[in-house]
């Protein structure tokens, strides 16, 4: 989306009445839309970030599944397993981190997608952490 493309004002609306007039002067990289100076921010790799709820809420889960990638790996990097205060030895990969785990700490989920027409499915391993991001 372009940055002049519809509304040529800030996306901004307070009680549903009043619309921020400012000018955009970025993009939002998870919703597309426009923001001005006061609704809205630039992050350090040249992202732009809105104000809107739902988007502030997606950049705070991101640093926090950073972080716990972190210390995952810190916690692989010794040989344990990734899951805090387990000492068990690793067994398996996680498919959506790729952080190691243990038996115990990864479970299996599928996904659903069609190939020529029929309905196949596509197992997967996750850690705890990454389970809350699929359905099954």
């Amino acid at each position: 989306m372009s940055l002049w493309s519809g509304r040529a004002g800030c996306w901004y609306v307070r009680y549903r009445l009043f619309r921020c007039r400012k000018a955009p002067v970025g993009v939002c990289v998870y919703c597309g839309r426009p923001f001005c100076h006061d609704h809205g921010r630039f992050l350090p790799n040249e992202a732009a970030v809105c104000n809107h709820p739902d988007c502030a809420r997606r950049l705070v889960e991101i640093g926090e599944f950073k972080a716990y990638k972190l210390e995952a790996e810190a916690r692989n990097l010794a040989g344990a397993c990734g899951h805090p205060d387990c000492p068990a030895e690793v067994w398996g990969q996680c498919s959506r981190c790729r952080r190691l785990f243990c038996e115990g700490h990864l479970s299996e989920v599928y996904e659903v997608y069609y190939q020529l027409g029929r309905r196949q499915r596509r197992y997967f391993s996750v850690c705890p952490y990454c389970r809350r991001f699929y359905k099954t």
